[in-house]
């Protein structure tokens, strides 16, 4: 019979492997606004410092969560990814930019 920390321990490893992706999916609205606002110099946010910017992503994202919309929901989750995963160069010539979608 295993040892009741031993399990505990393959249980949290299995959890952590599980869910890990399912994080990893979509990116904290502070992350993409740290990134688009102060790493990415050439992205033009004239309007929106760090704080504005989040609130704009956070709210962009209830407001298609309310809606029950998951196709937006989705493409805001992929729009969000983009721009994690793109450097900034890509992102300023518009690599992440999607028409249907309005990005705050």
């Amino acid at each position: 019979m295993p040892s009741p920390i031993r399990t505990r321990g393959a249980l949290i490893g299995v959890l952590v492997a599980v869910l890990s992706p399912l994080t990893a999916c979509d990116p904290s609205c502070q992350r993409v606004c740290r990134k688009l606002v102060n790493e990415c110099e050439g992205v033009e946010t004239p309007r929106l410092g760090q704080e504005d910017c989040e609130a704009w992503c956070n709210n962009q994202e209830a407001l298609y969560d309310e809606w029950n919309d998951t196709q937006l929901r989705a493409d805001f989750s992929d729009y969000k990814q983009c721009v994690v995963g793109e450097e900034c160069g890509a992102i300023e010539e518009g690599a992440c930019y999607d028409e249907d979608l309005y990005a705050f």
